[in-house]
């Protein structure tokens, strides 16, 4: 009987069943039966048998539908489930999304029914031997579909009615990412950017359209007729008024050849010269990764950005999905085992979300380092083009950047002020005629500096000095002026932007001030929130700042137009409100914000004890995605923070594990020094005690044995007693493992057992690093039936699925041992089983470990030409120089040299 508790199942998108203690594990038929009942209702017995067991007869099926509900119960399902002897049925409070979205458009609740939208139903569901339940689902989800479009319609008409045309579009393209061809989305989509002014934007949709027809269903394919008629009307529209002039890309058309004629090319100019408008009007649809300043700490931070701006994750294939949601720091992933597989997995899950597209990386000077490797890599992958821009200054002083560039070095394109020639040709597109004299003066006045121009028009617009009569501008100078000098133009293209925020008035001045600090894309909730206004007001202030094209719509928020628009509000800030505007920031960000970058604004706002558990989280985050710099980076700010002495030593601990990762021998030995200053400061046994293991363990790499052993000798007898053990067992296995590198395999032994009683059940990752040496002792003394079981231990111990480099080296080893006791067939399995998952590591150097072993195996087995291969390729993977690996290889070539009479060792 059920007491009480709410079973939440999300049927939209991928399906998941949460429980009242988290996500609960339900798949395959079991989802498919639970998600039956409860879309269906009560089932009869029979129903359910033939529904799911289409393929076998009624005895078989009614046979499975009992070990399927006892699995449902078995996951944390009995409360809800009822199991009669003629029906099964749902009792309890029982949550369906797509349930819910019927009852709120029944009850005309748009925001309410649209809040539900979530993607296809039970999306990437396969039910294999159940024909009638995949009749059922692709039944349910064609309605699902149809409901969905439904709401999604019905609140681009509520927000219509608001007068909220970011809204109303952002409803348009979420139908449309349902349903990538509905026409009907696009043509509200283009009536609406039409309304707005925005004709260009609403011809680029009619474009997008019928490219996907023409990807979709073939070169022959067109839009409906209504919807072409539509994209005729607009295109013989005369062109926008100097109100809110579009930018035509002019004067580029050499520029705009040569990016279409390379695959990759980093675009470089000042500020507000044109690269972006020139990288898209030569992509046309592109994939946009912005680098932005709040960005740029974060590990893959522009990348994860734009995945995180998608409403869903239908787009992402499945395989990546479990990865991409872990990366992404959302609830039910599986981590990655390290950096290179990360970095696949994102080049994957990036040409995925680009559809064929070309990839625009915007502000390179900004952009984290691992978001464009990540991109370089989707590039060697297939991806169509990669252009890049940047501001030459700043992109200089980024190290980091430069490195990752050097790499691919992508050809350059420098780009300069229009000529007068590009500035007539604007004038003409703007005005719908020639104007000579106006156009000299403002090429004189501008120097052809793109933005500035656009700011320029805008500014005249506004302040009645530039108006349009039949189709045509004048100025109040038309009758008399000889040059136009009378035209009174601004200093600079920030006054301009200046001048134009403040005719907008205060309120909408702070507004974007708070959004300015927040980034180049905010939600309005936030900013309304931080400067004290109704979210309604805030909505009306930042669509009139839109109509003054200072921000655009993106998504359910807005976006700067350009970096100049952020930087001119910026500039007028005083300190103690930028202070107050970061620290409400902060205290308000939504659910779902990185955590450095709420960090950030607690520590602007001037509250670094806030700020800088945040940064620590951030860090973790950061190791989590094997960005090992950027974490010790991010640690570095939250020790900057105020942590007190215990907390620092754990940063302090975290920093030294880092530096291990890349390799930085000096910072370190640095961070063992700090620690044993905070040691002696906190005067704590377990304290004392863990810096003692990670001294022991930096001595053993430095084949320091004797030291290493000394240190933990000395540490178990001044605290032994005092010690828990979790750090008792961590000072045993270095102790263990510096005595096996000393070849004292019983005193070794001896402090491994005790390790590994004080971790086996408790520290499955320890216990399997302790079981690796104790099988390393026994296999350096000949003992290998002894060694292939502590090896094989090793990795029974991990947790179900663990893909780590210490399985890798066990699997190796087992198939070492094996080998030398004769078990062929078994050693070749292990060996096989272990380069497999070294592949899947993309660790080339495990590899080199594993082939060795393996070209030994087939010399000792006379495959001559086959140990022959192999040798040759381990040569490549091995580390030179190195002894591992090649204390089996060198004989065998040795042997092979000679001529097939006597096996390696």
């Amino acid at each position: 009987m059920n007491t009480g508790s709410v079973l939440i199942l999300r049927t939209l998108g991928v399906p998941r069943v949460t429980g009242p203690a988290g996500l609960l594990d339900v798949t395959g038929k079991s989802l498919a039966l639970l998600v039956f009942l409860a879309v269906e209702g009560d089932s009869p017995r029979e129903v359910l048998a033939d529904l799911l067991w289409s393929d076998q007869e009624g005895d078989a099926a009614r046979r499975n539908l009992r070990v399927q509900l006892h699995r449902l119960k078995a996951a944390g399902l009995s409360d809800w489930l009822e199991v009669g002897p003629g029906a099964v049925a749902l009792r309890g409070e029982v949550q369906v999304d797509l349930l819910a979205l019927r009852v709120a458009l029944a009850a005309g609740d748009a925001p309410g029914a649209s809040a539900l939208v979530g993607g296809r139903f039970l999306d990437h569901l396969s039910v294999p031997g159940a024909a009638e339940f995949g009749a059922w689902q692709e039944r349910v989800a064609g309605q699902a579909l149809d409901e969905q479009l439904r709401a999604l319609d019905a609140l681009a008409a509520h927000e219509a009615a608001r007068g909220a045309w970011p809204g109303v579009l952002a409803a348009h393209a979420r139908a449309l990412g349902l349903e990538p061809l509905r026409e009907r989305s696009v043509r509200a989509q283009m009536e609406t950017l039409a309304a707005l002014g925005q004709r260009e934007e609403a011809l680029d949709a009619y474009r997008a359209l019928c490219r996907r027809l023409r990807e979709e269903l073939g070169a022959q394919a067109q839009p409906l007729p209504a919807t072409r008629l539509l994209a005729q009307t607009l295109a013989q529209e005369p062109g926008p008024s100097a109100g809110a002039p579009p930018g035509p890309l002019v004067g580029r058309s050499a520029e705009v050849a040569a990016l279409r004629a390379a695959r990759t090319m980093l675009v470089l100019g000042e500020a507000g010269i044109g690269k972006s408008r020139l990288l898209r009007g030569a992509a046309g649809d592109a994939l946009v990764l912005r680098g932005a300043p709040e960005l740029t700490p974060l590990p893959f931070g522009a990348l994860l950005d734009a995945f995180r701006a998608q409403p869903s994750l239908a787009w992402c294939p499945q395989s990546l999905r479990p990865a991409l949601v872990a990366a992404l720091g959302a609830p039910g992933g599986s981590g990655l085992p390290d950096r290179g597989a990360t970095l696949d997995v994102l080049a994957q899950a990036l040409l995925a979300l680009a559809g064929g597209h070309p990839v625009i990386a915007e502000d390179l000077h900004w952009l984290d380092a691992g978001s464009l490797e990540a991109a370089f890599l989707a590039l060697h992958r297939g991806a169509r083009h990669l252009w890049l821009s940047a501001r030459p200054e700043e992109l200089a002083g980024r190290a980091d950047m430069l490195e990752v560039l050097a790499r691919v070095n992508p050809p350059r394109l420098t780009l300069q002020e229009l000529p007068l020639e590009g500035v007539a040709e604007l004038i003409t597109r703007l005005a719908g005629c020639e104007a000579p004299l106006f156009t000299a003066r403002l090429f004189e006045a501008t120097a052809g500096h793109p933005l500035f121009l656009m700011e320029t028009l805008r500014d005249l617009r506004e302040r009645g000095v530039l108006s349009e009569r039949g189709g045509r501008w004048h100025t109040p100078f038309d009758a008399f002026t000889v040059d136009y000098a009378e035209v009174p133009v601004p200093p600079s293209v920030t006054q301009a932007i200046r001048g134009r925020v403040e005719r907008l008035g205060r309120v909408t001045r702070q507004l974007l001030q708070a959004g300015a600090l927040w980034g180049e894309a905010f939600p309005p909730a936030l900013v309304a929130g931080c400067v004290g206004v109704p979210v309604g007001e805030a909505l009306d202030e930042l669509e009139r700042a839109q109509e003054a094209r200072l921000v655009t719509p993106d998504g359910a928020g807005f976006r700067f137009g350009h970096d100049l628009h952020r930087r001119a509000l910026l500039d007028g800030l005083s300190g103690a409100r930028r202070a107050h505007l970061h620290a409400g920031l902060a205290a308000l960000a939504p659910a779902g914000t990185p955590a450095g970058t709420v960090a950030r604004h607690f520590e602007r706002g001037g509250e670094p004890n806030r700020a800088w558990p945040l940064w620590v989280q951030a860090a973790r985050e950061a190791e989590g995605l094997f960005a090992h710099a950027d974490a010790f980076a991010l640690y570095v700010r939250a020790l900057a923070g105020g942590a007190t002495p215990r907390e620092a030593f754990a940063v302090r601990v975290a920093r030294s594990e880092l530096c291990r990762h890349l390799d930085d021998e000096p910072g370190r030995e640095a961070e063992l020094a700090a620690l044993t200053q905070l040691a002696a400061d906190l005067d704590d046994a377990g304290c004392w005690a863990d810096l003692a293991a990670r001294r022991a363990k930096w001595h053993t790499e430095r084949d320091e044995y004797a030291l290493a052993v000394a240190e933990v000798r000395a540490a178990l007898a001044r605290f032994g007693g005092a010690l828990d053990d979790d750090v008792r067992s961590a000072l045993l296995l270095e102790g263990g493992a510096a005595l096996a590198c000393l070849e004292d395999w019983p005193a070794s032994a001896d402090l491994l057992q005790e390790a590994l009683t004080l971790t086996r059940e408790r520290l499955p990752v320890r216990a399997s690093n302790v079981l690796y040496w104790l099988g390393y002792g026994a296999y350096r003394s000949g003992e290998f039936s002894q060694a292939e079981r502590a090896y094989r231990q090793s990795m029974e111990v991990l947790p179900p699925g663990t893909l780590s480099r210490g399985r890798v080296l066990s699997l190796w080893k087992v198939g070492a041992c094996l080998r030398r006791l004769g078990q062929f067939c078994e050693a070749a399995q292990a060996l096989r089983e272990a380069d497999d998952s070294a592949r899947t590591l993309n660790a080339g150097s495990l590899r080199g470990l594993i082939v060795a072993e393996q070209a030994a195996l087939a010399f000792d087995q006379s495959e001559w030409e086959v140990a022959s291969v192999l040798a040759a390729e381990a040569q490549t993977l091995l580390t030179p120089g190195g002894e591992e690996g090649w204390d089996v290889l060198r004989p065998l070539l040795a042997a092979l040299a000679a001529g097939p009479v006597s096996a390696p060792g």
